[in-house]
């Protein structure tokens, strides 16, 4: 049977070691929230930092224009470019189906076969769109210099009618027909950039000098979603083209990467959705997933929003050690009020219980009386037994007090092996012994009776132990101690029955 109070003791050290484990859990999960704050906002520094860059491009490609430095490519004169112009399928421009012109890094595609129109301008191209427009690290604030964008950028002259990307593009498999527009030689933006989702708002800011933000679109060369940033080049104070850069999935990734938590990053989810409508660009996700703990939105500018959720996973595996803790110290805690309760249920059990024979003893009455009384009003019987051995004083005057100690003894074992779990044996003292039944009535009890006196013959068939007995059924109206003087009486009264003399 399980004691309450034990029960109760270990039920509310595992409440108070969950809660307190709970609460140190909670604080995490609160202080990753915080940190996705920060992955959201290191992110918009990231890309704010490489809107910066191409805001010193535009203004160095503006400063190299209006200067016309001749011959920066490693070239004298335009008869110099003009003579690696190339022409395919109605296209014409420099590196277009490989890098045959080395000066320049970059592929170069115009309708215009006018090659003198523009060819001016190469060197300049050469010089400043590189790695080296970046900003100057002697003045910057910025410290996201290691951090490595992949992004393509464009220059789109509108004087000249030519595009410009500073990587290799074979032509022969594609056209930026979006910008070079079949039949006119002309470069038309308010057309164009409508193609790559600038509304006209933003365009009438592009005109008036303003960097601007593409939405989110299918690029027709990369044939992904991803999003462009406009930079005007100015010259003379009037817009001479614009530099395009497209920021791709691993552009947004480098963003918004983690390196202070790579484990955190392999459990991210997180993509860019576009506010005017339902286009997304997914830029990172988990490769194990179960379901998300942790979502975060952010608007990034009035065109996007960042999405983020954290995966419950990374959640669980880095707090296994807290886990751990959890489970170990609440053992332990446990194994310790165990102890404790068994010392003191111990010292309890000693303090009632009788040394000769095991039996309780009178200190149990207290707690017996108010349990009997619980009983009763419950109308379950209750039936008492006064035991005392036979002949006791005679045996101590002629076999020694130690005969005597044994006789009560080996009564007191019977007595406890032949009662119930539920039943209570008790020694009141010298030789005077009662029994509690519970849920017995006197037939019950004259069971009882014979199963102490086969436990007696147990070890002599023989018996020189022998004992008198009286059996009273208590009602509602009784107490202990009313039972026990009515079933002393009942004792005697078998004792002046018997005819035969007993050895005890």
């Amino acid at each position: 049977m399980l004691d309450p109070k034990r029960t109760a003791t270990f039920a509310a050290i595992i409440i108070l070691c969950t809660a307190v484990f709970s609460v140190l859990l909670y604080r995490e999960y609160e202080s990753l929230k915080k940190y996705m704050d920060y992955v959201a906002e290191n992110g918009k520094s990231a890309l704010f930092h490489e809107e910066f860059i191409n805001q010193r491009v535009a203004f160095n490609l503006s400063t190299a224009f209006s200067a016309a430095t001749p011959g920066r490519a490693g070239v004298d004169d335009p008869d110099t470019v003009c003579a690696h112009v190339e022409h395919v399928n109605g296209v014409y421009g420099l590196n277009l189906a490989g890098q045959t012109f080395t000066p320049l890094n970059g592929t170069l595609q115009t309708r215009d076969p006018r090659c003198q129109h523009w060819a001016a301008d190469v060197p300049e191209l050469a010089v400043l769109l590189d790695s080296n427009a970046g900003p100057s690290p002697k003045y910057s604030f910025s410290n996201y210099t290691g951090y490595a964008f992949n992004n393509r950028r464009y220059y789109i002259d509108l004087t000249h009618d030519f595009i410009y990307i500073t990587h290799l593009v074979d032509t022969r498999h594609y056209t930026f027909q979006n910008w070079l527009i079949a039949g006119n030689r002309n470069i038309d933006i308010d057309t164009s950039a409508i193609s790559i989702n600038i509304d006209r708002d933003a365009l009438r800011d592009l005109q008036r000098g303003d960097s601007i933000v593409s939405h989110i679109y299918r690029d027709g060369y990369s044939k992904k979603n991803i999003i462009s940033m406009l930079n005007p080049v100015f010259t003379n104070g009037k817009i001479r083209g614009v530099i395009v850069t497209d920021f791709s999935i691993s552009d947004l990734a480098t963003s918004f990467y983690t390196p202070d938590r790579p484990v955190l990053w392999s459990f991210l989810t997180l993509y860019m959705k576009d506010n005017n409508g339902a286009d997304i660009i997914p830029f990172h996700k988990p490769k194990l997933s179960s379901f998300a703990l942790i979502e975060h939105q952010e608007a990034i500018t009035r065109y996007y929003t960042l999405n983020a959720s954290l995966d419950f996973l990374y959640f669980a595996l880095t707090n296994l050690w807290l886990l751990g803790l959890g489970i170990v110290t609440t053992l332990l805690i446990c194994q310790y009020a165990r102890f404790h309760l068994n010392r003191h249920a111990s010292l309890t059990r000693d303090n009632v219980t009788d040394p000769l024979t095991g039996l309780f003893n009178r200190k149990i009455m207290p707690q017996l009386e108010s349990k009997v009384q619980d009983v009763l009003r419950k109308n379950i019987d209750v039936t008492v037994i006064a035991v005392d051995c036979d002949g006791l004083k005679k045996i101590n005057d002629t076999l020694g007090h130690h005969i005597g100690d044994q006789a009560i003894k080996l009564l007191g074992e019977a007595i406890a092996t032949s009662v119930r779990k539920s039943d209570y044996g008790i020694r009141l003292g010298g030789d005077e012994f009662n029994i509690v039944l519970f849920d017995a009535n006197i037939t019950k009890a004259q069971d009882t009776i014979a199963r102490i006196d086969a436990k007696l013959v147990e070890p002599d068939k023989e018996p020189w132990v022998k004992f008198s007995w009286g059996a009273y059924s208590m009602t509602q109206k009784d107490t202990l101690e009313s039972a026990f003087i009515q079933a002393d009486g009942l004792l005697y009264a078998h004792k002046q029955r018997k005819h035969v003399s007993r050895h005890c």
